[in-house]
C-alpha cells in the first residue's frame, strides 16, 4: 500500500521540501509518489519547480489561473495514484529524518486520518513588521492539538475514498477556513483525527499587512460557512466564531462596533509594530467580521 504525497504550489520555490520528502522515500524502500500542482503561479519560480520533476518520484503539473488551496487539494487528490493521501503545504520545512516512516507507520495500522500539526522557528523574526505572523503561529498553531477538535490541513494523512467523498459544494476561494469546513464534516461522518508529534516547520512568515490582509480573506470564507454549516459545529473549531456567536447572543453587536471603530487606529498601529498583542488581533477580526455579517 502506497503513499501520494500531495502539494498544491503557488508563488513558492518547493526545492528543499521535494528534495527531503523524495530522500526520505527513496531511503523507506516503500511506494510512494510526489505531486507537485502549481496554482497559477506568476513568477519565475515557476520553472525552478517544474525541473523538480527530474526526480524519478516526482510529477508536476499546473492551473493556467489561480483556483484557491482548496480546488487545488481536490484536483491533486484525482492526480493521485495510492490509496494514502499526505497534503502538505509549501512552504513547510521537514524537520524528522522518520517523517514520511511516521505515516507509513499509520497506514499499516489502516489509520483512515491523522495530523502532525506545525511548528514556527523559535528564534522571533528580526523586523518588526514580520512578529504578528510569528507570534500568532508560535502561541496559537505550533500546540499540539491532540485534546482539540480543530483541524489543521497544513500536514495530514487521509485515506483518498474519505477524501474524495468530501462535500465540496461550498466554494471558499482563495485563503483561508477550508480546514474548518474539512474538520467538521470529519465531526459529522464520524471520522477521529489521529493526532501524532510529526510536525513540520511552518518557513513563510508573512510581513503583517499582508498577514491581516489575508486573515481578512479568510473571514470572507468563515461567513459562507457561518450560512451552511451548523453554528454549534462551527463554534467547535473556530476561535473568532466562538466570540462573534457571544457577542450577537447578547445584543451588543453594535456597541461592539463603535467602540472597535473608536481604537481602530490603535489596534492597527499596534499589529503593526514589534509587540503585536493577540487579543487586540481578535478585536480586530472579530469587528471586521461583524460588518460582513451586517453588510450581507
Amino acid at each position: 500500500m502506497g503513499l501520494s504525497v500531495l502539494i498544491p504550489v503557488y508563488n513558492f520555490n518547493v526545492t528543499s521540501l521535494v528534495q527531503s520528502l523524495a530522500g526520505q522515500l527513496q531511503e523507506s524502500g516503500k511506494e510512494g509518489e510526489i505531486i507537485l500542482l502549481d496554482d497559477g503561479s506568476y513568477s519565475d519560480l515557476l520553472n525552478v519547480n517544474q525541473s523538480l520533476q527530474n526526480i524519478p518520484s516526482v510529477k508536476f503539473y499546473k492551473n493556467e489561473k489561480n483556483e484557491g488551496r482548496m480546488l487545488a487539494r481536490q484536483k491533486l487528490s484525482t492526480l493521485a495514484r495510492y490509496n494514502y493521501l499526505l497534503f502538505l503545504d509549501c512552504d513547510c520545512g521537514i524537520l524528522k529524518e522518520d517523517f514520511l516512516q511516521a505515516y507509513f507507520d499509520l497506514i499499516i495500522k489502516n489509520i483512515p486520518l491523522a495530523s502532525g500539526g506545525r511548528v514556527y522557528s523559535d528564534t522571533p523574526p528580526s523586523d518588526c513588521l514580520h512578529m504578528l505572523h510569528w507570534k500568532y503561529g508560535t502561541k496559537r498553531e505550533s500546540r499540539l492539538r491532540k485534546s482539540v477538535t480543530a483541524f489543521q490541513s497544513n500536514n495530514f494523512l487521509i485515506k483518498k475514498e474519505i477524501f474524495i467523498g468530501l462535500n465540496s459544494a461550498l466554494h471558499l476561494p482563495g485563503y483561508g477556513h477550508e480546514d474548518s469546513y474539512w474538520g467538521v464534516q470529519f465531526e459529522q461522518a464520524g471520522i477521529p483525527c489521529y493526532y501524532l508529534d510529526n510536525p513540520v516547520l511552518h518557513t513563510n512568515i508573512e510581513a503583517a499587512n499582508k498577514y491581516l490582509e489575508k486573515s481578512e480573506q479568510a473571514l470572507g470564507n468563515l461567513l459562507v460557512l457561518e450560512k451552511n454549516i451548523d453554528n454549534k459545529l462551527l463554534r467547535k473549531h473556530v476561535r473568532i466564531y466562538r466570540w462573534y456567536r457571544r457577542i450577537k447572543n447578547t445584543g451588543l453587536s453594535g456597541f461592539y462596533l463603535f467602540f472597535e471603530k473608536m481604537f481602530h487606529n490603535f489596534f492597527q498601529k499596534n499589529l503593526l509594530s514589534c509587540k503585536p498583542s493577540l487579543f487586540f488581533f481578535d478585536c480586530y477580526r472579530l469587528a471586521v467580521f461583524l460588518r460582513m455579517v451586517k453588510s450581507k
